[in-house]
C-alpha cells in the first residue's frame, strides 16, 4: 500500500524471520479478517509511532470502508503483544505525539490515494489514418479472429484500469497519465481535463 514501506511485513498472530512487525491479537477479537488486520495495523502504528504505518492504516480503512470502535482498539492495545524489529518510540514525553504522527500519516495517505483517483484525459489523435488506428489499437485494444473464434486483445487502458468515455476521451488513474504519454510515443498531445 505504501511505497516507502516496500519490504516491510506485518504478521498477525504469527512470528517469523520474515516479519518486520508481529502482532499477537487476543482471542476475543472477532474472526473477521478485515477487522483483525485493521486492529493489527493500529497496534503496529501505535507501537512504532511511524507515520508511514499510520498511512497504511488509513489507506486500508478507506479501501475496505471499515473503522473499528475506539473501545475495541483500546482494549486490544492492552491485551495484545507486539514484536518489532523497529525500535519502539517513547510516547510518554509528549501526550500529543500520537495525534501528530497519526495526522501526518493521514496526509501522506491522501497523497497516495490522490494518485489512484480517476481523471479525464483527452488524447489529440494524429491526422494520418494509419497512425490514428495504431494509436487507437495501442490504447483501446482490438478484436482478433483465430480459427473462427473472436478474441478481444486489451490495450493499455485495460492494463492500467482505465475506460473509454467517448472517442479519444478516457477515464484513467491519475498515476497512469505519464504512462499514456510515454506509450503514445510522445508525438500526440495528452491533455488532462
Amino acid at each position: 500500500m505504501i511505497p516507502a514501506l516496500d519490504g516491510w511485513v506485518l504478521c498477525v498472530d504469527e512470528e517469523g524471520e520474515g516479519c518486520t512487525i508481529s502482532v499477537k491479537l487476543p482471542g476475543w477479537v472477532d474472526k473477521d479478517k478485515v477487522e483483525r488486520i485493521y486492529i493489527a495495523l493500529y497496534i503496529a502504528a501505535r507501537a512504532t509511532m511511524d507515520y508511514r504505518v499510520a498511512a497504511a492504516l488509513h489507506i486500508y480503512s478507506v479501501r475496505n470502508r471499515f473503522t473499528a470502535r475506539s473501545e475495541t482498539l483500546v482494549r486490544a492495545m492492552a491485551d495484545s503483544k507486539v514484536y518489532s524489529k523497529i525500535p519502539r518510540a517513547i510516547e510518554d514525553e509528549n501526550p500529543y505525539a500520537w495525534q501528530a504522527m497519526l495526522y501526518r500519516g493521514i496526509l501522506y495517505a491522501y497523497s497516495i490515494l490522490d494518485l489512484e483517483r480517476p481523471v479525464l484525459v483527452k488524447v489529440d489523435p494524429p491526422r494520418d489514418k494509419r497512425e490514428r488506428e495504431r494509436l487507437r489499437t495501442l490504447l483501446e485494444g482490438k478484436r482478433v479472429a483465430v480459427r473462427g473464434k473472436t478474441y478481444y486483445v486489451g490495450g493499455l487502458l485495460r492494463r492500467i484500469g482505465g475506460e473509454k468515455i467517448a472517442p479519444w476521451i478516457y477515464l484513467v488513474p491519475k498515476k497512469s497519465i505519464k504512462e499514456i504519454e510515454e506509450k503514445s510515443r510522445g508525438k500526440y498531445k495528452v491533455i488532462k481535463i
